[in-house]
């Protein structure tokens, strides 16, 4: 008498097509996408013509300044953050709410694989995205401003990829607290005030202990980061902090998926 076995494509790198193909199947994406970049143009164009604004119109005595485009985006991506955040969340808080994700862990049991998955495909899209967002406020912001705009290659390939590099590790991070707090609306509560409210609340205090607190945060080390503020952190250290955020939250849902019942 013999047994049949059954072998199931459940792997990781079955598992990172899936992903894949999820990712770019659901409306959500797109609109998602769609949304940061309006949004993305509009702030652009509104920093542009407030620097050319601003130049045109100064006081006596003082001098007018150019502004390097690639700051452009690192301004912008600290308010659509929230927008990429949540791009990176949906991939997971969808699958609770649709109830697709018994399939997902039907189809991949090893569920830290799942995790892993998701995380593989979401790095190389949230830089592009990020890349792509830097570059439309930077052109936007350019445009507006005309003159005072500095055009810099060297320059704004650092802040491209400074920008890159924020929203692939703030969108990790957001994927990683999807996986523990489940909800959309819970989720992209928790990444708003770790990303932009309570860092910036904290970052104003003049109690040195709450700046240190605000810069140890994930959205005050991304504003550090790209600010090249040395305090309290070096932005190098600031960028490993961000490194760190990003694997801590990935880590910690993937305990949560492998102790809990999905």
């Amino acid at each position: 008498m013999s047994t049949a076995v059954v072998t199931l494509g459940t792997g990781l790198p079955d598992a990172v097509r899936s992903e894949w193909t999820k990712l770019w199947t659901v409306r959500s994406s797109w609109l998602n996408l769609a949304a940061a970049l309006v949004l993305t143009t509009l702030l652009g164009l509104q920093f542009g013509f407030n620097l050319a604004y601003t130049s045109a119109h100064l006081e006596p005595g003082q001098v007018a300044q150019t502004e390097a485009v690639g700051e452009f985006g690192a301004s912008v991506i600290m308010i659509v953050q929230v927008v990429v955040a949540a791009f990176a969340l949906l991939t997971v808080t969808s699958e609770y709410a649709t109830g697709s994700i018994r399939s997902t862990l039907q189809w991949t049991p090893v569920r830290r694989n799942v995790v892993l998955a998701k995380a593989i495909v979401l790095a190389p899209v949230l830089f592009v995205y990020g890349l792509v967002l830097a570059g439309v406020a930077a052109l936007a912001g350019g445009l507006a401003a005309g003159s005072w705009a500095d055009w810099s290659a060297s320059a704004l390939a650092v802040d491209l990829l400074s920008v890159a590099f924020y929203a692939t590790t703030a969108g990790l991070f957001a994927a990683g607290i999807a996986w523990v707090v489940r909800s959309t609306a819970g989720t992209l509560t928790v990444a708003f005030l770790l990303l932009m409210v309570v860092p910036l609340m904290l970052g104003q205090s003049s109690i040195r202990a709450l700046v240190w607190i605000a810069a140890l945060l994930p959205g005050g080390a991304g504003q550090n980061y790209l600010t090249g503020t040395t305090d309290p952190l070096s932005p190098t250290l600031s960028a490993v902090l961000l490194i760190a955020w990003a694997v801590l939250g990935l880590a910690l849902g993937s305990r949560i998926l492998s102790h809990r019942d999905a």
